[in-house]
């Protein structure tokens, strides 16, 4: 029968624009599926069997053309289409626009709560988690199953938040350690940070007894899916961002600094992309996002190591970015410190004899050599050595955190996480590339720029000790000071 079937289609514009065609065309016979619709047909009725959502289904399918012949058809219908051409440049042009607008509007907000202070931006931080959280657990809701399961999406919200208690106490801890304010209260605040640890295991199993009695017969599967995906979750949103509150009271360079690099590649990215796309390398980038272009990731990459030795010279200026405070609180004040010395401006040729005195690379610029002279006087901040090192990262590394966010959406057949900034999407979308970022800046100075151990980190444990013990502590330190 299908042999017979006869459909009427049109091709071209509006009125007035190009020519058109109307008339017959037969169907497909039984055997074309190699046709694109005959795919969609077979992928789709195949997902019906299965119980699935396909790429055809959610219209993010990116078919090539089965044929030349097809390819230089849709051509000829896009150039007579004069008319739907301009209209596509208006929409593109009101989307750029509202999604420039919308993101200056979020780093004014950025900058006026950096203004606040340290803990506003910690307290920023955590909500960013929780609404984050709040998508990702979301694009596996299913409502039919979950009205038969009481108290099961407050289960999924309360492991996230024992997981943040963990590993937000465990920071603030070991900051307030040698605050002698702390150490001479005898608050329940006091209490629970210093037994933060055993807080936290009592509540991971008393969640872990309470989430095996929650499971129902005919619903395990989709329970156990729900907790792993869960758990992921927890990993990807809090567990990488567990080092936010060392960064930002380590000083708030060391937050708005990675921060600042991956706004830099994610802006960099879309309108290098849009403008020389596709244009110089024709090879696809990713298929996981068909929009991404070599020259958009390429010119990102470049873009972002300007911005990161720029910016950090910038920052390295403004005691507000580089001084550490000393107390955790609300109250806006000015900082005031003496800046380390990666924040104040060296010689090459004395950074490097600094951290590489035995290459002996800082006698080679002070040689004869007028151009190698020249570099090794040239004047920088340490810091901005280490700010390439993360701008690095942020265009190599980071955005497979988008990557793996465009895989989640694909997957779940969505386009946006939500709808909640418009031109930008949800949250996720926005933040997706921070939170490896921020691990990795955390993993950066703890490596290369602090010492393992502080004289304020041995003077926080010897609070801690008994008179007795503190007396045998200093005849020791003066028996090994005398020996040497």
């Amino acid at each position: 029968r299908s042999s017979r079937l006869v459909r009427h289609v049109h091709f071209g514009g509006a009125p007035g624009h190009g020519p058109s065609y109307s008339g017959p065309l037969t169907a497909m016979p039984k055997s074309g599926h190699g046709t694109p619709t005959g795919r969609r047909l077979r992928n789709r009725s195949e997902s019906d069997l299965r119980g699935n959502t396909t790429e055809e289904d959610t219209d993010l399918a990116d078919d090539p053309p089965n044929s030349e012949q097809e390819s230089n058809e849709a051509r000829k219908v896009a150039q007579n289409n004069e008319g739907g051409e301009k209209l596509l440049s208006k929409v593109k042009m009101k989307k750029m626009t509202i999604r420039a607008v919308m993101g200056v509007s979020m780093m004014v907000t950025f900058g006026g709560i950096i203004y606040l202070g340290h803990l506003y931006l910690c307290t920023l931080v955590f909500a960013l988690q929780c609404f984050i959280f709040s998508e990702l657990v979301g694009v596996r809701k299913r409502q039919a199953a979950e009205k038969r399961l009481p108290l099961f999406r407050s289960i999924q919200w309360a492991w996230f938040f024992v997981a943040s208690f963990f590993t937000w106490s465990g920071s603030i801890c070991d900051f307030v350690a040698s605050d002698p304010r702390f150490l001479s209260s005898h608050s329940t605040a006091r209490l629970i940070l210093e037994k933060n640890m055993m807080v936290s295991f009592s509540l991971y199993t008393l969640l872990l007894m309470v989430s095996v009695l929650s499971l129902r017969k005919g619903l395990y599967k989709y329970q156990i899916t729900q907790y792993t995906w869960t758990v992921v979750t927890i990993c990807i949103v809090v567990f990488q961002t567990q080092a936010v509150f060392h960064l930002i009271y380590a000083g708030l360079f060391w937050f708005v600094l990675p921060s600042s690099l991956v706004i830099c590649n994610d802006i960099m990215a879309y309108y290098c992309g849009q403008v020389f796309g596709k244009k110089l390398i024709k090879r696809r980038f990713l298929e996981l996002s068909p929009n991404k272009t070599w020259e958009g990731f390429l010119g990102s990459a470049f873009f972002t190591m300007l911005f990161a030795f720029w910016f950090s010279r910038h920052l390295c200026g403004y005691k507000w970015m580089t001084c550490a405070p000393e107390h955790i609180t609300f109250t806006v004040s000015p900082l005031s410190c003496e800046p380390d010395q990666m924040y104040r401006p060296q010689s090459i040729a004395q950074i490097l004899y600094e951290t590489m005195p035995r290459l002996h690379t800082a006698e080679v610029l002070a040689g004869s050599v007028p151009m190698l002279k020249a570099l090794g006087e040239l004047e920088i901040c340490q810091a901005q050595i280490h700010a390439l090192s993360l701008g690095f990262f942020a265009s190599f590394a980071a955005p497979f955190g988008g990557f793996l966010s465009s895989a989640i959406k694909r997957a779940y057949g969505i386009k946006d996480f939500n709808n909640l900034i418009p031109g930008h999407g949800g949250m996720m979308d926005r933040f997706d590339c921070q939170f490896v970022m921020f691990l990795c800046t955390f993993v950066h100075i703890r490596t290369f720029c602090q010492a393992p151990v502080t004289i304020e980190m041995v003077l926080a444990s010897a609070a801690k000790l008994s008179l007795n013990e503190k007396q045998a502590l200093v005849n020791k330190l003066q028996d090994q000071l005398t020996s040497r």
